[in-house]
């Protein structure tokens, strides 16, 4: 059990603003597991959960993107809390691990991005809370090796989710199945030679004034681990097949509006990496660049 008293204060200087939050809260959590055998284990886990808005998300003051769009934060922001129940099963052996977990979570003041229409066709995107959002699903993971040559993890998460906006003026629960899946495989070429390749698939998912639509992304990289593993060259291809994209549908009695957001290009690295000291574990991690 974890207790907390907050006090924060915002100062919009330029505003003569200040903007006060106290609350108390308590964070109870419980985990358990039981071990059927050697490689088989149940668990049950419950926690109660706090994500405090990041300081960008409270900014006030306006970003103008185009003259079409405007972006700003809310500094009237409350923090989310989450409630989450799981029942996990894990059976692990030398070279493969698969764990399966069962999930409901229930969120007070879920954050979500709102769109307003300000007339002469500007469009104010900012930040509000949800009076609550539930979701329930099942998440498996599985990794796995064959011999000391290939590598490979996959993971899936299907689960319900509905919205309850009405805090924002839309009366109606708003509910859908979504799902997405990510993969990554590793071959080792060589004993120092590793190829990667790594995808991510998303479907629809809701928000309060519309939906996000399905996304897509592939990379792959080449890394040759040099002098004894200390140091290694690295050749990744972000977004192999120009895929990745933001596409959202926003249907509202004052906006319809489809609005797609991609990079110009692929991205392409070549780098060279030294680790000092004992840290030579922080190279097992490839990077990639998907952000838009």
């Amino acid at each position: 059990m974890r207790g907390e008293q907050t006090n924060t204060h915002a100062n919009l200087v330029t505003l003569d603003s200040i903007i006060p939050k106290h609350y108390t809260r308590l964070y109870p959590s419980i985990h358990l597991s039981y071990k059927l055998n050697d490689k088989q284990e149940l668990q049950l886990n419950y926690s109660h959960r706090i994500k405090r808005p990041a300081d960008e998300e409270l900014n006030p003051f306006p970003e103008y993107q185009d003259l079409q769009n405007v972006r700003l934060g809310n500094p009237y922001l409350k923090p989310v809390d989450i409630h989450s129940l799981e029942l996990g099963y894990q059976i692990k052996n030398k070279s493969t691990t698969f764990i399966s977990t069962l999930y409901y979570r229930y969120n007070y003041n879920g954050i979500t991005g709102i769109t307003k229409n300000l007339g002469n066709g500007v469009l104010q995107n900012t930040l509000e809370n949800l009076s609550n959002n539930q979701s329930a699903g099942l998440e498996l993971i599985l990794s796995t090796s064959l011999g000391e040559i290939v590598n490979l993890n996959l993971s899936n998460n299907t689960y319900y989710n509905q919205i309850d906006a009405s805090s924002l003026g839309y009366d109606n629960n708003k509910s859908m199945i979504s799902w997405m899946i990510n993969g990554n495989l590793g071959i080792n070429l060589t004993k120092s030679l590793v190829w990667q390749i790594t995808s991510n698939y998303i479907s629809e998912s809701l928000t309060p004034q519309g939906k996000r639509l399905q996304t897509f992304v592939m990379n792959t990289a080449l890394k040759q681990e040099i002098f004894k593993r200390k140091a290694a060259l690295l050749f990744t291809v972000s977004d192999i097949f120009n895929s990745l994209r933001n596409n959202y549908r926003l249907d509202t009695p004052e906006i319809y509006r489809y609005e797609i957001r991609k990079r110009s290009a692929r991205i392409v690295y070549l780098g060279f990496m030294y680790s000092f000291g004992n840290s030579t574990k922080k190279q097992n991690a490839i990077k990639y660049d998907n952000q838009l």
